[in-house]
Parts: structure tokens; C-alpha cells; sequence
């Protein structure tokens, strides 16, 4: 067969979230496939994955409305960051580049599919798995086999926390083109039930898992742990959360149950990740708040970190109020850091009984909860015990076997 992966995720510099999935999925089908033929296509230069055989290839395309639609991005960036000035006059300058960059993305994304559309019919595809959010051409042919990946429900169960422009395009693009899929791959059996209840769609539906890069996260000796503590400047014992600054990830509840802590616990509070769409804002709440002292905001993490940033932690907590899978729990379990984490959506799943599970929204229950945990070394090590066992039932071998057999199903 001839199967062609969009993998648009893999043309950026640094890649998170549909990036990583995708580069796991290509490294492990070169491993266990030789016989069926892939086709990689990008919008530009293929980052990140080598690709070992002749039946792998890449197909890239550049085009000058990608360069613009960066551009603009980047202006809008730098003008909600605050560098451009205030009042009435920057608030235009941003909601006008608002608009062109949700104006260049819709565009960019239909040439895009009008380009790949005519490339897979020349390549004579059986197959196309679109890895992305939006890149589904399914309009332009019949054919072929279709694939997507759905990873969340967010536009659907929280649409409050995401940029309006990713929501008119998820309701308005993606959902029509789930309709017209042979197979939608979700990524825990969460997500397949939330696609089944809330999307009125008929297509084949199936849960693979995610998986934790164990060259990435492991139990990292001390030594490791003690380097990253000075770069970091992290002096004290201390409590992780790994995550994105958005609404949805529940932060504020994070900081609320830290706060009931202050004067009976002497941590600090790491918060690691790279900043939303609501970061400047949050940061501003969390400035002026009494905590303020002891919480070090790390910002982006290097993969060569965060083995020891979760080993040296005494407590992984993750308030999450929706996740699609939830892979800094598994993150965290496979370093052997104990985890308190929300009780809703896929997470437990992902937890099984390795973990503490909360209500997120219940602060007092959460800062409780963390106290029992550090005030039990026995607990601590139990958790850390049963996290690490948890770890080792999920691998990317595995979930690329599954997915490569579902296929050949097609």
C-alpha cells in the first residue's frame, strides 16, 4: 500500500503536543513496517525524523503565504505581549492582526489542501492519515482511505478556553470533514466516548494511547537532578506542574491549594511550560498574589531536563479540568514522582491507581491531599512505586502496532 502522513507538526523548530505524537508514530512504523510505502508531506523542510528507507519519502511544499502568515503571527504576538505600547490605538493594532492571522491560517490551510489533494492523486495514495487538526482536503477526492487523529474535545466541552479562531475552524472545518473519515484514531477511549456522545458522527472510531519517550523520561540519577536544580535556581524541596498556561489546565486552583499551605510547608512551587494564550494575564494575578516568593515559573524545558525536573520533585500535581489523554501524569510516573491529578476526562485512565485523584475544582480537598503526601514518606514511596509499574504498560512499539494493523484493516 501507499500511505501518506501529513506531518505538518514536524516542520516547526521546537515541537510539543500533535509534534511529538506524530514523530513517535514515524519512528516506530520504520521500525516495524518494510512493506508498505509512506509519503511524509509538510508544508516545509521535514525536522526531526530522518527518514532510514526508500520507501519513505518526503514531500514539502513552500509557498510564500506560509512566510506571510508567520509574520503576522509573530507581529500579533509581540503586540499582545505589551512590547508595541497601550491604550485605544495598540488594542486596534492587535484585534486588526488578530483577524489577519485568523484570515491567513484558514487561508494557508486550503492551499495547503488543494496542493496536497493534487500530489496524492498523482502519487496514487490508498491511504492518507491526516495527523493535524485542520488538514483534512477530504472534499477534494473519494478514493482513498481517509485517517484523522482526534486528540481532544476541548472546542466542544470548554470552547470558552481556546482562541476564537480555533474554534470557528474546529467546528466549522474539522468536524464536517470527521464525517467523511474510514477511521478516526482518538487517543484514549475517553475521547472516543466524549466523539461518540457529542458529535453526531457514524465514522469507526478506535482508542490507541499515547506513550512517554523513555530515552526522555526516566529515573534520573541525583547527580542529574542536583545540575538541573542550579540552572534553574530551584534552592528548596518542591512541588511540579508541567503544563501549558491555559484556562482549562486549572492553574489558579493549583496556586489557591498552595497558598493554604503557606506557613506549615516550606516548598516551592515549579510551574514549567511555555505560556498560552491567557499567559500575561496570568502571570499579572499571580505577581501580586502572597505566594508570589515561592513559585519559579521555569518557562520552556529542554527534553534534557525534564527527566530530573520530575525525579527531584516530591509531588507532581495536575488540576487539569480536560484532558485528551494526559501524558504528563504518565510523564511523571515513568520519572517516579508521586502524582495528585484530576479525576475527570481521560486522566484516569492514564493514572489507574498509581495515582491520588481529585476534584479540581476543590481546593481545599487538593491542598489536603498534598499534605497527606508529603507528610508520608511511606505514601510518597508507594505512589512513586506504583507510577513507575503504571509506566510500563504504555510504549509508542506498541501504539505504532496497533495503528499499522487498523490500517491494513482498512
Amino acid at each position: 500500500m501507499r500511505i501518506a502522513v501529513e506531518a505538518h507538526a514536524l516542520s516547526q523548530d521546537t515541537i510539543t503536543g500533535v509534534g511529538n505524537v506524530v514523530l513517535h508514530y514515524l519512528n516506530e512504523l520504520q521500525k516495524i513496517d518494510g512493506s508498505n510505502e509512506y509519503f511524509i508531506y509538510t508544508m516545509d523542510d521535514l525536522q526531526h525524523v530522518k527518514l532510514r528507507s526508500k520507501k519513505w519519502r518526503h514531500v514539502d511544499f513552500h509557498y510564500a503565504l506560509k512566510k506571510l502568515r508567520m509574520r503576522t503571527r509573530n507581529k500579533w504576538l509581540k503586540l499582545r505581549s505589551g512590547k508595541k505600547g497601550a491604550g485605544a490605538a495598540a488594542s486596534l493594532r492587535i484585534l486588526i492582526y488578530r483577524a489577519a492571522k485568523i484570515l491567513l491560517e484558514i487561508a494557508d490551510e486550503i492551499v495547503f489542501s488543494f496542493k496536497l489533494a493534487s500530489s496524492l492523486k498523482k502519487n496514487r495514495i490508498d491511504i492518507y492519515v491526516g495527523t493535524s487538526t485542520y488538514y483534512y482536503p477530504y472534499f477534494f477526492f473519494s478514493r482513498m482511505k481517509k485517517v484523522g487523529m482526534l486528540y481532544d474535545l476541548v472546542w466542544k466541552l470548554y470552547p470558552d478556553t481556546m482562541e476564537f479562531g480555533n474554534r470557528v475552524r474546529m467546528r466549522f472545518f474539522t468536524l464536517g470533514n470527521m464525517k467523511k473519515l474510514d477511521l478516526l484514531v482518538s487517543i484514549s477511549a475517553n475521547t472516543k466516548k466524549d466523539a461518540r456522545r457529542l458529535l453526531n458522527i457514524n465514522t469507526r472510531i478506535e482508542a490507541i494511547p499515547l506513550a512517554a519517550d523513555k530515552t526522555i523520561f526516566y529515573k534520573a540519577p541525583a547527580s542529574a537532578v542536583k545540575a538541573m536544580r542550579k540552572k534553574y535556581g530551584i534552592a528548596k524541596r518542591y512541588i511540579l506542574s508541567v503544563c501549558t498556561l491555559e484556562p482549562r489546565k486549572n492553574l489558579t486552583a493549583l496556586f489557591e491549594a498552595f497558598s493554604r499551605m503557606q506557613g506549615r510547608h516550606d516548598y516551592t512551587l515549579v510551574l514549567a511550560g511555555m505560556s498560552g494564550w491567557i499567559g500575561t494575564e496570568f502571570f499579572r494575578r499571580i505577581k501580586n498574589s502572597d505566594i508570589y516568593d515561592n513559585v519559579i515559573f521555569t518557562g520552556y524545558v529542554p527534553n534534557s531536563d525534564l527527566a530530573p525536573l520530575y525525579a527531584g520533585a516530591e509531588l507532581f500535581v495536575f488540576p487539569s479540568l480536560y484532558e485528551g489523554f494526559g501524558l504528563p501524569v504518565l510523564e511523571a510516573m515513568q520519572c517516579g514522582c508521586p502524582v495528585v491529578t484530576s479525576n475527570r476526562s481521560s486522566i484516569p485512565e492514564v493514572a489507574g491507581d498509581a495515582a491520588i485523584l481529585i476534584d479540581p475544582e476543590d481546593t481545599a480537598g487538593l491542598a489536603s491531599v498534598m499534605e497527606q503526601i508529603l507528610n508520608n514518606k511511606a505514601l510518597k514511596k508507594r505512589l512513586s512505586n506504583k507510577g513507575l509499574r503504571r509506566s510500563e504498560l504504555f510504549s509508542w512499539k506498541k501504539s505504532a502496532a496497533i495503528l499499522l494493523e487498523l490500517l491494513e484493516s482498512l
